[in-house]
């Protein structure tokens, strides 16, 4: 008999389904993030979270639909990091706030790349080769971001606060960059000897990025995080 108080059994399992859930998806994207979709194993990724295979089977009905679902629980994230980033529209918005904006999104950007640094693995496995994942991811996740990002930046270009760089390769820039040193964390440490996880890094790094990409805003060194 359940005591006053008690969480019902039927919460509880709710709660420990959800919990599952979301850790197979966290795993998976480790695992599609280092294999690529071809090399992962569905078995690794239950087995990373010490969970049985049957569970992956319940709660995702093939690998497709797990990868699909952790690359929308993976841009959810995103989208959360960067809520409120950029305005909703960009008509009679001042440059220079515009312009602090867009620095304080490189900033956020950087923090979540460190975090996870899954994002840029998988958007290269996929990046590769033309694949129906591709189509669906870009149209689905990546172009939202995209457009935000050109129309922000060509406001700031006419501005004379941008760098002189074309918004279809100022995007890559951005995307490399940001990410680069936290996929290739092993690598920068045997390099420099220092952790680019740090918060010391990540903050000299976005500040970097941010005074390259953005010339003409007043240099405002800031913490990330």
């Amino acid at each position: 008999m359940e005591r006053k108080g008690d969480v019902p059994n039927k919460v509880r399992l709710r709660r420990a389904r959800a919990d599952i859930r979301e850790a197979l998806l966290e795993s998976a994207l480790v695992e599609f993030g280092a294999k690529g979709f071809d090399g992962a194993s569905t078995r690794s990724i239950a087995q990373r979270v010490e969970a049985h295979q049957p569970q992956i089977n319940y709660h995702f009905e093939s690998k497709e639909a797990l990868w699909t679902a952790s690359v929308d629980y993976l841009f959810g994230l995103l989208g959360e990091a960067l809520e409120g980033v950029l305005p909703a529209a960009l008509a009679g918005v001042d440059a220079w706030e515009l312009a602090a904006a867009f620095a304080g999104g490189i900033r956020r950007f950087v923090q979540f790349a460190a975090e996870h640094p899954e994002l840029n693995q998988i958007m290269v496995h996929e990046g590769t080769a033309n694949s129906a994942r591709l189509e669906w991811m870009t149209e689905t996740h990546v172009r939202p971001f995209f457009d935000g990002i050109m129309a922000a930046w060509h406001v700031l270009r006419v501005a004379g606060i941008a760098a002189p760089i074309d918004g279809g390769i100022l995007y890559y820039v951005l995307i490399g960059a940001a990410s680069l040193p936290y996929v290739n964390a092993p690598e920068v440490r045997l390099l420099t000897g220092r952790n680019p996880r740090d918060s010391e890094w990540m903050s000299a790094h976005a500040n970097a990025l941010v005074a390259i990409l953005l010339p003409g805003l007043p240099r405002t060194d800031r913490p990330v995080g």
